[in-house]
């Protein structure tokens, strides 16, 4: 076997299922059959683009939210025939934000350096990649839920971060997956009304039918924010921003209590958004970005759901094979499409 099928990036919105070489076995890296890679609002960028952040010319494959089977250990110590799943964030390890532990602000990531970003990812038969960015996978979770570990971890690290606490009142604004399982973790952490803003009806589906949300608000109603603090009684504890745009980021600045935490995991595709900074600035309202998580997080994402404390499979809407996914992606930016989650299996 010299070549695999891989799903490539050929043009934007363009993804197409070819034979391509396998992944180059490097020093430092081993290499494993893919089992399963979940389909993430990231990839939705880059496929409108037509291409990664790659600076290697041939094939681009996305996808980083994967699990799969050690086919050719290298150095390292796993052994083939092992689960394993990779954390995607190719941090240096040697920078003062490593040393620190905080891997996921390494100088050299800067947002972008990850697997599936700047080297082929895990559309494809075979990945191979850092070993030391691997971790073993108990046998209590699945290749589905491994497909679901990359999103559980940037809401677990944002809720971490924003310090809910038992009687908190929450609100999460935006219906993707981060944050619904927001909303989830927050009712773990003792939060008392956990609600959600959404303007799309249809994507909240899921939600509803888990039942973590005490309360939707109307997005596009112009005097939600009123409707909120008469609902919290004077404001949230802590609003959670997921979706990345100036709209939001200022709903959820109204949305807060004097003092309140305002939380951002959004990305905005333009790098300056307005707000009302001076409702932030006289109501002391504490803004705190949020992104990815640490490695320690990352390992106690994999622990949450082996205990079988945090189940991330009842999220999936939708499972298919390599070759569905140009028609996920498409499935994904259609605002009357239910689809919440897609996870590839091979």
């Amino acid at each position: 076997m010299n070549t695999m099928k891989a799903a490539v990036l050929k043009g934007p919105k363009d993804i197409r299922i070819e034979q391509i070489p396998l992944p180059e076995m490097k020093p430092g890296y081993m290499e494993i059959a893919v089992s399963a890679c979940g389909v993430c609002g990231s990839d939705i960028h880059m496929w409108k683009a037509g291409k990664g952040w790659a600076s290697e010319s041939g094939p681009f494959v996305m996808g980083h939210e994967f699990c799969g089977v050690v086919t050719n250990p290298g150095e390292s110590d796993f052994k083939a025939g092992e689960r394993v799943t990779f954390w995607a964030n190719l941090y240096c390890g040697t920078c003062d934000m490593c040393r620190a532990g905080l891997e996921h602000l390494c100088r050299e990531v800067d947002g972008k350096n990850y697997m599936g970003f700047v080297c082929n990812g895990a559309y494809a038969e075979r990945f191979a990649n850092r070993a030391s960015n691997a971790y073993r996978l108990p046998d209590s979770v699945s290749d589905i839920a491994a497909g679901l570990i990359d999103p559980l971890m940037v809401a677990y690290h944002a809720v971490q971060k924003s310090g809910v606490k038992l009687l908190d009142k929450v609100l999460v604004v935006g219906t993707g997956i981060i944050g619904q399982m927001i909303g989830e973790l927050a009712k773990m952490r003792g939060a008392s009304y956990v609600a959600i803003s959404k303007v799309n009806d249809v994507k909240t589906r899921k939600a509803r039918e888990l039942g973590f949300f005490d309360d939707y608000f109307d997005g596009n109603d112009p005097h939600v924010a009123e409707a909120m603090r008469e609902a919290t009684a004077g404001g949230f504890d802590v609003a959670f921003e997921a979706v990345g745009l100036g709209e939001t980021l200022d709903e959820c600045v109204s949305a807060v209590k004097p003092g309140g935490k305002v939380v951002m995991i959004g990305n905005s595709i333009d790098p300056k958004i307005p707000f009302s900074m001076n409702r932030a600035v006289l109501q002391e309202v504490q803004l705190l970005g949020s992104v990815s998580c640490t490695r320690v997080e990352f390992e106690e994402t994999i622990r949450l759901i082996a205990s079988g404390a945090f189940d991330p499979v009842k999220y999936v809407t939708d499972i298919l094979p390599l070759d569905g996914l140009q028609r996920a992606l498409e499935r994904q930016i259609n605002p009357n499409d239910p689809l919440l989650k897609t996870v590839i299996k091979m």
